[in-house]
C-alpha cells in the first residue's frame, strides 16, 4: 500500500477507536529533538550523520515524519530522509539515527533510516535542518550559521518550544572537517529555549547511537576522509 494511503487509512482508524470512551492513541512522533548532526568529517562532506532523541514515551511512530534541510535563507528544502517505517523502541531518551551510507560503512552503528539526499556542502556553513511530518509540520529546528543564516526557524509545537521560535540559530557552521558534530547537551526531556543556547560543538569526537542502543564513535586520530 502507498504510504499516503497507508498513512490515511491509520489516521481513519485511530479516529474511530478514539472516539471509543477512555481510549488514547498510544503512539506519535512529534515530542522530537534533533539531538545531534554533523554534515561531514574530516572535510569529506558524504559522511553526514543527523540523530533525534525521544522526549517523551511512546514517540516511536516516526513512519509519519521526515527530515529535510534548507539553505541560508530558509529556501530550497532538499529531503534528506522520508521515514518509512517505525522504529521499535519507544522508551524517553530513544534515538532515532539517520545517515549516509557512507557514514553507516565508516563508522556505523547500523543506521535506522539511510539518508536519501546528503545536505548540501553549500547549506553547511549556514543553513537549517528540520524534523517534520509529512504535510510539513514542524515540530523541531536547527539552524546554523549565526548572522549568515536569514531564514525563518518556526515550529508548531508549544511542548517543544513555547514560543514555537527555534532562531536564533546557532552561531557556527555545521561541523564538517573535524570529527565533532553539533549537539542539543539537555537532557531528553527538555524543550528548546533557542539554537543558539541549546547547542555546543562536541567537545571531542563525536558518538552516534541507533534507536537499539548500539554506538559508534567518530575516530579521534582522522584518516583522510577528503580523497575518498
Amino acid at each position: 500500500m502507498h504510504k499516503r494511503a497507508f498513512r490515511l487509512a491509520l489516521a481513519v482508524g485511530a479516529s474511530l477507536l478514539a472516539s471509543s470512551p477512555g481510549f488514547t492513541v498510544p503512539t506519535s512522533f512529534h515530542l522530537m529533538q534533533i539531538e545531534q548532526a554533523i554534515g561531514g568529517v574530516g572535510g569529506n562532506m558524504t559522511l553526514q550523520a543527523v540523530q533525534l532523541r525521544m522526549r517523551a514515551p511512546l514517540q516511536n511512530e516516526v513512519v509519519f515524519s521526515r527530515v529535510r534541510a534548507w539553505d541560508a535563507a530558509g529556501l530550497n528544502p532538499i529531503l534528506v530522509v522520508d521515514m518509512m517505517n517505525n522504529v521499535p523502541v519507544g522508551a524517553v531518551g530513544s534515538r532515532v539515527l539517520i545517515s549516509s551510507s557512507q557514514f553507516a560503512a565508516a563508522f556505523g552503528p547500523a543506521p535506522d533510516f539511510l539518508m536519501t539526499n546528503l545536505i548540501p556542502a553549500s547549506y553547511l556553513p549556514a543553513g537549517k535542518l528540520t524534523f517534520e511530518d509529512d504535510g510539513g509540520a514542524i515540530f523541531w529546528g536547527l539552524a546554523w550559521g549565526g548572522a549568515a543564516y536569514t531564514g525563518t526557524n518556526m515550529g508548531i509545537e508549544p511542548l517543544n518550544d513555547p514560543d514555537l521560535n527555534f532562531n536564533p540559530p546557532f552561531g557556527s557552521p555545521l561541523p564538517s572537517t573535524t570529527n565533532q558534530a553539533l549537539l542539543f547537551p539537555g537532557a531528553a526531556t527538555a524543550a528548546s529555549t533557542n539554537n543558539a543556547a541549546d547547542y555546543v560543538i562536541t567537545a571531542g569526537n563525536a558518538v552516534f547511537t541507533n534507536n537499539a542502543g548500539e554506538s559508534a564513535t567518530v575516530p579521534v586520530e582522522l584518516m583522510d576522509f577528503s580523497v575518498r
